[in-house]
This record gives C-alpha cells, sequence and structure tokens, in this order.
C-alpha cells in the first residue's frame, strides 16, 4: 500500500501545477480519502478561494482515491479521469477540506483484479471551516493495470 506522503511527492513531481495549491492528503480510511489546501495560495482577486484551484483539487482528489483504491488492492494502476462535474455553492474565504468517497469499491476492485482494468464512480464535497459546503464534484475516473 501507497502512504499518503509518498503519494504527494509522486503528485507534485509529476504534475507541476499541484505544487503551487499546496495540498496535503489529511486522511484516507480505506473508503475515503480528505484533502486540505490552504486559501493563502489558492486566492482570486476578491479574497476567495480561486474556483480554478478548486476544479484541480477535486479532480486531484478523485485522481488520488482511484489510485489509493487500485493499490489497497494489490493491483496498482495507471489512472485517468474520463468524465467530471463540478458546481460551485457558495463562495469560501477560508482553506478548503475535500473528502472524496465511492459506493463502487467492491465493484471496481472486482473489475480491475479480474480484467486489468475498471472505472470509479466518485463523489467529492468541498467545505470550508464552518463545515458547509462549497463546491460539489462528481467524476469517473479509469484505472489500468
Amino acid at each position: 500500500m501507497i502512504n499518503l506522503e509518498t503519494l504527494a511527492e509522486q503528485v507534485r513531481e509529476a504534475i507541476p501545477l499541484t505544487r503551487h495549491l499546496h495540498f496535503q492528503f489529511a486522511r484516507f480510511d480505506g473508503d475515503s480519502l480528505t484533502v486540505i489546501a490552504p486559501l493563502g495560495p489558492n486566492h482570486n482577486d476578491k479574497g476567495t478561494f480561486f474556483a480554478g484551484s478548486q476544479s484541480a483539487l477535486l479532480t486531484l482528489a478523485g485522481w488520488s482515491l482511484t489510485t489509493l483504491l487500485s493499490h489497497q488492492c494489490g493491483h496498482p494502476a495507471d489512472v485517468v479521469a474520463v468524465e467530471t462535474q463540478l458546481k460551485y455553492t457558495l463562495p469560501l474565504d477560508t482553506d478548503l477540506r475535500i473528502t472524496v468517497t465511492t459506493e463502487q469499491r467492491q465493484r471496481f476492485e472486482e473489475r480491475l483484479g479480474a480484467r486489468g482494468k475498471a472505472s470509479l464512480r466518485i463523489r467529492a464535497i468541498g467545505c470550508g471551516d464552518d463545515g458547509k459546503t462549497v463546491c460539489e464534484f462528481d467524476g469517473a475516473y479509469l484505472a489500468r493495470t
């Protein structure tokens, strides 16, 4: 199993943009992943969290959950985003906390093991310090061993 800090280092090395987001993988419990990022390097001209940073972080969260689940089931895979949908619900003037989950874990792991490829639908919710939802993200990722 890959640990969170190793994964974060790999992401920063492979995707230069992510170095500027100052994200951290805060927690992975085997089913869900929490990603946090500070407002400071991600603010826009209004002093709120830049929508482009939110989009990048949400996409990264889904990719990371898919990658972690592939490692967890013993089939490390290359992962790509194939479909995303994003909705911004409130402006954010604090740090961002993203929780990404899936209801397809078992099916994903079975198909990845049997076929060497599998898709995974994820749901990510971004919240501010007050716990209010500021963005909602649905995505589909493809993993191939």
